[in-house]
């Protein structure tokens, strides 16, 4: 018999329901899935769901020495033209070569961008 039944929430704190969810629904795409609120909505894309929480009680997903590592690692179809709509959108993104990068939500969650292109 399993003890864990599913996953229940892989959390993002964000500072403002709205702007979070400006930034991960408009402009990343995922899907609205849950009735949300003011401080929880599930979100999702292909390949599992995030919660978008509203919070101050737990840091942001920023790790390493210099805060630009992270456990979220998202599949786009190509980094470079989605680094071009992210930029000019205000958002900062460090590429790590033509195929990934890093990029940094409104509230300092860290977040990497890869394809799978040669």
């Amino acid at each position: 018999m399993a003890i864990v039944k599913d996953i229940g929430h892989i959390v993002l704190p964000v500072d403002d329901m709205e702007k979070g969810l400006a930034f991960y629904r408009d402009l990343l795409g995922f899907r609205v899935v849950s009735k949300g609120s003011a401080v929880w909505t599930a979100i999702e894309t292909a390949g599992g769901q995030l919660t978008l929480w509203r919070t101050s009680e737990i840091p942001k997903v920023a790790l390493g020495a210099n805060g630009d590592r992270t456990p979220f690692e998202f599949h786009v179809e190509d980094f470079e033209a989605a680094a071009a709509i992210l930029e000019p959108a205000g958002v900062r993104v460090h590429r790590d070569g033509a195929n990934a990068g890093t990029i940094w939500d409104p509230f300092g969650n860290v977040l990497r961008l890869h394809d799978h292109r040669d």
